[in-house]
């Protein structure tokens, strides 16, 4: 008689799910949702750090890093309350990795990873650690096992670094394309009405971290208002702080209220915007992946972004790239844009692009092929 093989068992850790949205702790979610039953042999569970609980679904307790206390004790050790929540959270984890007794510990808060790679032998359970770089962090990688690269540029920057390739796996960040999009233009003149958007104009819609850093969302207002009649609408949704007053201030002033809104919804909601916007733009100069540009596409819209080769490598041969460095640049780009028409051909080419290259169906494989590989070294 044959002994039944033992399944890899993958612990999926973001204490970000349930708690705050951006591309790690979307992609944590969706990636379990994608995989959790699509790997034969493999079995997984997720440590979050809000929700409900179930069996394959564990939540954590942890100060969350949008709580006061959680900001006021990153300001006592002089880091911020995104630490305090992976701090925080590490006995309950290790009550979690105990239970579980994983194989393959697959994550992205590296302040926690770095924790349970220092007391891996007290914790007392074998696991490799796979570290998910979707921040992105550059060489050295020192208190990790494995590391998941998401865009060529950075596998190929850790092997220039000196790093030894057979650590690193590169495979992008995936997605659940849904169904190919329906261009039907009674529909979306209901969805705007529903949202509050205007019904007859443009709607230029841009998702992430209200601030000048990184999304650069000051440049995107003053590019759009130096658009002339028809000005177009703009969207802004995203995480809302107190680096954002500044932005919010900023619109108001170059675009006023009828031409320009922010605000910040649930996930579960912003698929409604891509489908009434008409087209999307990300300002960011430099992404880790930007999950958000496959959101865009995959729900047909027309991409902007800057010309940097993740974002050529994530949105491929579908979307617009410019030097949005430049000024000027942005305002002429949208300006030609939004000369045509929404096109179901071109919608449905945007969505096949993700289908084809980021849907879990065909990333699964891949996956599963990483977590059997790292699993093996134990």
């Amino acid at each position: 008689m044959t002994r039944e093989k033992k399944p890899i068992r993958v612990l999926f850790s973001c204490t970000g799910v349930g708690i705050f949205n951006r591309g790690i702790e979307s992609f944590f979610r969706e990636s379990f949702d994608g995989l959790k039953d699509a790997m034969p042999g493999i079995e997984c569970r997720l440590i979050k750090g809000a929700g409900p609980s179930s069996d394959r679904e564990k939540t954590v307790w942890c100060l969350p890093r949008t709580g006061k206390l959680a900001e006021f004790l990153g300001r006592l050790i002089r880091r911020n309350a995104y630490v305090v929540e992976q701090l925080s959270s590490f006995p309950a984890v290790v009550l979690q990795i105990r239970k579980f007794q994983p194989d393959v510990i697959f994550y992205s808060d590296s302040n926690l990873g770095y924790q349970l790679y220092r007391w891996r032998k007290l914790i007392g359970v074998p696991y490799k650690l796979l570290f998910s770089n979707g921040g992105p962090i550059h060489a050295p990688f020192v208190r990790t096992d494995y590391i998941q690269q998401v865009a060529p540029l950075y596998l190929e920057d850790a092997l220039k670094a000196g790093e030894p390739p057979e650590r690193h796996f590169m495979v992008p960040y995936g997605i659940n394309p849904g169904s190919p999009p329906k261009l039907d233009m009674q529909d979306r003149v209901v969805l705007r009405r529903k949202l509050g958007l205007p019904e007859n104009r443009s709607i230029v819609l841009s998702v992430g971290w209200i601030a000048k850093q990184h999304k650069r969302m000051d440049y995107l207002i003053r590019e759009v208002a130096a658009i002339s009649e028809p000005r177009p609408f703009l969207q802004l949704l995203g995480a809302i702080d107190q680096e954002s007053h500044e932005i919010i201030d900023l619109g108001n002033k170059l675009l006023g209220s009828e031409n320009f809104s922010v605000m910040s919804v649930p996930y579960s909601q912003v698929a409604e915007y891509y489908q009434a916007a008409d087209c999307f733009v990300l300002c960011s100069l430099k992404e880790g992946f930007g999950r958000v540009y496959l959101e865009a596409l995959m729900h047909g819209l027309p991409v902007i972004a800057h010309n940097f080769p993740v974002m050529n490598f994530v949105i491929g041969e579908v979307g617009v790239l410019g030097d949005l460095g430049r000024e000027g640049e942005l305002s002429n780009l949208l300006i030609n844009q939004l000369k045509n028409p929404m096109d179901h051909e071109a919608s449905s080419r945007r969505w096949e692009s993700v289908s084809d290259r980021f849907s879990w169906k065909v990333l699964a494989p891949v996956y599963a092929k990483i977590f059997r590989k790292v699993s093996s070294e134990l």
